[in-house]
């Protein structure tokens, strides 16, 4: 992997451009999102592809026009950050179409999670890491829980916490499944993206690297297959930890079980022989903290994950 590029710091008073490289966002949901980050102090700048929808999938406009869109920020020297507009399915469908060397050209913020998992892998190809956190249409819509609202924006302004600890979803504690300590590079994500990447040329680099990974309304059976398919594609062979955030809603036969899906996790994870545990308060409901990906990062082995290095410049 390339030498990780120091991503200018976001400030009150800079444009934020808001980019759809998936589906296009419920209007009033995008509305209330850039009121949030209005909020915040930033001037906001949409993707002109926001609005658009392609007839076959219903994503926010046809592959080219959705890199377009994402382009059109990317390079405008006037966007200081881009926050994603929600993920769903699309992203992958639009690199073909994007060029890593120009991203590297444009080092800066960019923030998003779900879908976006596939862009943050492309992006470290690249030597550029981002954050996974909040996107506009969904969490800054909804408001940020407390937990959520001591990490972002604080952490695209370089003055976010240094350290999370592991409390879990729903009234479910941090577990350790596997103890030991463990450093790498924090790379990670959705479960279905990391899954869908193996063997493609923008999956991570998972040599030495803290894994996280959360996931929501999948059935254990299918949970069990992606990890099987990291497992055996030899993918988490390589790691030195992972840590697990939010499984909202994942289920057997349409019921939640949270100490059977435990079980599954236990088992799964065990051959590896590598650090494990539950409760990174990240995904798709609850607390979703951001986190910066491609930070070199380390577990404690009893609760605490500190971040090594700094993402943004001073």
């Amino acid at each position: 992997m390339a030498n990780l590029a120091r991503l200018p710091r976001l400030v009150p008073g800079d444009t934020v451009g808001v980019a759809a490289l998936s589906g296009p966002p419920d209007p009033a949901a995008l509305a209330a999102g850039v009121r949030a980050l209005e909020g915040f102090g930033y001037r906001v700048k949409i993707a002109p592809n926001v609005h658009s929808k392609e007839p076959l999938l219903g994503l926010a406009g046809a592959a080219e026009e959705r890199a377009a869109g994402y382009r059109a920020l990317l390079v405008d020297p006037g966007v200081k950050a881009i926050v994603f507009a929600r993920g769903g399915y699309g992203v992958a469908s639009a690199l073909p179409y994007l060029d890593p060397a120009e991203a590297a050209a444009h080092p800066k913020i960019q923030c998003g999670f779900s879908d976006v998992t596939v862009l943050s892998s492309w992006l470290l190809k690249a030597g550029v890491p981002s954050f996974h956190g909040p996107m506009v249409a969904a969490d800054l819509a909804r408001g940020l829980d407390p937990l959520s609202a001591s990490f972002f924006p604080s952490m695209l302004e370089g003055r976010g916490p240094k350290e999370i600890f592991l409390e879990g979803e729903e009234g479910r504690g941090g577990a350790v499944l596997f103890p030991g300590s463990a450093t790498g590079r924090l790379v990670g994500g959705c479960l279905s993206l990391l899954a869908a990447s193996v063997g493609t040329p923008w999956e991570f680099d998972y040599s030495g690297a803290l894994l996280f990974f959360e996931d929501i309304a999948e059935e254990a059976y299918r949970i069990d297959r992606m990890l099987g398919t990291l497992i055996d594609s030899g993918r988490f062979a390589k790691l030195s930890g992972i840590l697990i955030g939010a499984l909202s809603a994942v289920t057997f036969s349409g019921v939640e079980d949270f100490e059977r899906l435990r079980s599954v996790l236990t088992a799964r994870l065990a051959p590896l022989g590598i650090p494990v545990a539950l409760g990174l308060p990240a995904g798709h409901r609850g607390p979703n903290a951001t986190l910066p990906v491609g930070a070199r990062a380390a577990w404690d082995g009893a609760g605490t994950l500190t971040f090594l290095e700094e993402i943004v410049s001073p």
